[in-house]
């Protein structure tokens, strides 16, 4: 009887360790997607353009992360910035997200990431499509620090 459950453990932990898939660890959180996009896209981006126009009275950073988080940083018509974050997902060539407080974004984008990985646009999925052109840059500290938290749900916002 001893025998029979040494090997059933045994057994068990031999279809446990089958299972897992190199670097599948317990707490691993979800990947964005795993599309071309969903990897290209992972970055700190400056907006550069909106709809074709100069952005001098608003000023956007955008993150996407690796683990399907993002973060944005923005100035909007005011002095200061305001920050927003929440998770992500990359759908084919849509993104789509919510914010932290559970508010989805306004709208889903189809979006491309130029050969060299240096430029991000994005196109709304709405009625009428705007298109948005992002520059790779790091996020200033200067903003980081700078940034009040604000609730997506209560506040203008630019996804």
């Amino acid at each position: 009887m001893k025998s029979i459950k040494i090997w059933s453990l045994i057994m068990f932990l031999a279809l446990a360790m089958v299972g897992c898939e190199e670097g599948d660890k317990p707490g691993d959180k979800p990947t964005p997607g795993d599309s071309a996009l969903a990897s290209a896209i992972v970055d700190e981006w400056h907006l550069t353009s909106f709809d074709g126009a100069a952005t001098e009275y608003f000023d956007v950073y955008l993150v996407f992360k690796a683990d399907g988080s993002f973060e944005m940083y923005q100035r909007l018509y005011t002095l200061n910035y305001e920050y927003y974050a929440g998770s992500y997902n990359v759908s084919g060539d849509i993104v789509t997200g919510n914010y932290d407080d559970g508010k989805n974004w306004l709208t889903g984008y189809k979006a491309e990431v130029s050969a060299d990985g240096k430029t991000l646009t994005m196109y709304s999925q709405e009625d009428v499509s705007l298109t948005t052109v992002y520059t790779a840059e790091a996020v200033p500290v200067e903003i980081k620090a700078e940034a009040k938290t604000t609730r997506s749900a209560y506040s203008e916002r630019f996804l």
